[in-house]
């Protein structure tokens, strides 16, 4: 099996995960066929922009970028818990839609999903011998259709602005558990779970993130917020 085609698909399938969180943002918040396309064309403007920096941009700008990006990752996260509480919560107590205030937290640009994207065009200009900027086209018009794909799919279902909440609470909480999980899972064949003379110190923040979440969840029914 060619190893280069197999990465270039993972790199692919990647990129269109991220535009269907962008198009779960725009088909839940019911938005007109003409705004949704001005965001898929953002997202492609983007990615040509990023595909025409890879040679521009040293490598040191990069890894800072990586080392600061779980702390963004916990950030967004956060971000998206709150406005799907507050998004779920208005329609399921009062009937009021906020949909399309708060959609953006999905469907707009973030650091993570910006990071993601440079790092998928200097992956792809690493296995491919052709021109950067005609990889950013190209990750540029694979973001753009698929969005567009996406958010007709999702707009067909015509769920209310629950919805919506519920998937970004859902994708947030995603967010934070990966944060978590991954590191560990990465790690798993280095220490065991309570390694022999573990610290209060290195033992206390874990077991403080995972109360934190079980409060999460019992606030979010608390609010009004129904799975």
């Amino acid at each position: 099996m060619d190893l280069t085609w197999l990465s270039i698909s993972g790199v692919l399938i990647g990129i269109m995960i991220f535009a269907f969180k962008v198009g779960l943002g725009c088909g839940l918040a019911s938005l007109s066929r003409r705004e949704v396309l001005s965001i898929a064309a953002g997202y492609l403007v983007i990615s040509l922009f990023m595909g025409m920096a890879i040679e521009l941009l040293p490598e040191s700008a990069l890894a800072a970028a990586l080392n600061a990006g779980v702390a963004v990752h916990f950030a967004v996260a956060l971000l998206l818990v709150v406005l799907g509480v507050m998004t779920a919560r208005n329609w399921n107590c009062q009937d009021h839609d906020i949909s399309r205030k708060t959609f953006w937290a999905l469907s707009m640009p973030c650091p993570a999903c910006l990071a993601a994207s440079f790092i998928s065009c200097s992956f792809l200009a690493g296995l491919v011998e052709i021109d950067t900027w005609k990889i950013g086209l190209l990750v540029g018009l694979l973001f753009f259709f698929s969005i567009a794909a996406f958010s007709t799919a999702l707009r067909s279902i015509k769920a209310d602005p629950s919805s919506l909440g519920r998937s970004m609470i859902i994708l947030g909480l995603f967010y934070i558990l990966s944060i978590l999980l991954i590191p560990a899972y990465i790690n798993c064949q280095k220490i065991s779970f309570l390694p022999p003379g573990s610290s209060a110190a290195e033992i206390i923040p874990s077991y403080l993130i995972i109360l934190s979440l079980m409060a999460l969840g019992f606030l979010v029914r608390r609010w009004g917020v129904c799975f």
